[in-house]
């Protein structure tokens, strides 16, 4: 194999290594105005893809002041799927809208805030509004801090009483993800039992609770703060 051949058979830089280039180069003469352009242009570069994520949620936090706004005036273009929730589900224009301010979750949710809410969840007895509204503060911060949309709205319900929504919330937050839902005995009575885990290979700690939405709401918060810990 001759030296061309290895050239084109070479794979390309990576970034990281272009950078690293840049650096040394501008390290060895500091005091030359092309050193400084070199940094600033690799401090450009890495900071790029934060600042177009950061410039997406800013988009979202407009659009979703902007659509709740007009919902609230009643100017919902019809062929809008957000205008199928009106009256519907929601039962009134300022639900909906309330419902889509919630997706405007700036604020990330931190370790101490899913242990917080964990244990309002174990502690519960039945379904109710407040589990509710800390199970869609924990969805609408997970998928703000991803790639937010408009299309991620919940569609009316109550995560704390419906597998069918709790699911959705799952299988939107972990997309790779799985659940499984049992028994802790023979009789309807008994306790529910929950796993849900990140992805094929995974061996999640199961959860129960009173009814089988609050054992997987129960479980998947246990896996988001497994996760975090394990990022951490």
């Amino acid at each position: 194999m001759d030296i061309s051949e290895i050239a084109s058979n070479a794979e390309p830089p990576r970034n990281d290594d272009l950078l690293g280039q840049a650096r040394d180069l501008a390290a060895q003469a500091p005091d030359a105005p092309s050193s400084a352009l070199l940094l600033e242009l690799c401090a450009a570069i890495e900071a790029g893809p934060r600042d177009i994520a950061e410039i997406r949620r800013e988009i979202f936090r407009d659009a979703v002041k902007g659509i709740a706004n007009v919902i609230r005036n009643g100017q919902l273009p019809a062929e809008l799927p957000l205008a199928k929730m009106v009256p519907g589900g929601y039962g009134s224009p300022e639900l909906l809208a309330q419902e889509i301010e919630k997706a405007n979750a700036t604020k990330p949710i931190t370790i101490g805030e899913l242990r917080s809410i964990r244990g309002k969840v174990k502690a519960a007895e039945e379904a109710s509004e407040a589990i509710d509204d800390l199970a869609k503060r924990i969805y609408y911060a997970k998928i703000f801090d991803t790639n937010p949309s408009t299309e991620d709205i919940l569609p009316p319900g109550s995560p704390s009483r419906s597998l069918d929504l709790m699911s959705m919330i799952i299988q939107r937050v972990l997309p790779n993800g799985w659940w499984t839902l049992g028994s802790n005995g023979e009789n309807l009575s008994d306790p529910s039992v929950a796993k849900v885990g990140t992805w094929a290979g995974d061996e999640p700690k199961p959860e129960s609770a009173p009814t089988p939405a609050l054992a997987l709401l129960s479980a998947f918060i246990l896996t988001l703060i497994e996760t975090a810990k394990k990022d951490a």
